[in-house]
């Protein structure tokens, strides 16, 4: 399945998007991410615990130390590789989606996924 999300030319360093997709008979959520020059998406849960990365503000960065942080646990991911350096999950990876860029859009696959 593809997501497609527009807009993203208005993202800044370390803005996110979050968008809904079905899998598995249910409804997941991911998130895109500007991080530098780049667009990475992700699942949003933690690697330590089933919970959502943001708790549900759409804020998954933190500005001071420039990466991906989980809100429940204090986990620091690296944006461009989902790779966990510090926390309880240290050396996971976040389930990451391939993206290309198509005008002012990003197209997200989700692999087992449900047709929409």
């Amino acid at each position: 399945m593809e997501v497609r999300i527009e807009g993203i030319d208005g993202l800044k360093h370390g803005e996110s998007r979050v968008f809904d997709f079905p899998r598995k008979g249910r409804t997941e959520q991911g998130f895109l991410i500007r991080f530098e020059d780049g667009f990475y998406a992700y699942l949003n849960q933690c690697r330590h615990w089933p919970v959502s990365l943001d708790l549900g503000d759409n804020d998954f960065f933190s500005t001071t130390a420039d990466r991906i942080m989980c809100k429940t646990h204090g986990a620091v991911y690296h944006p461009a590789t989902g790779y966990c350096e510090f926390g309880p999950c240290a050396r996971a990876e976040l389930e990451r989606f391939s993206v290309a860029i198509s005008s002012n859009a990003a197209l997200v696959n989700i692999p087992d996924s449900e047709s929409a």
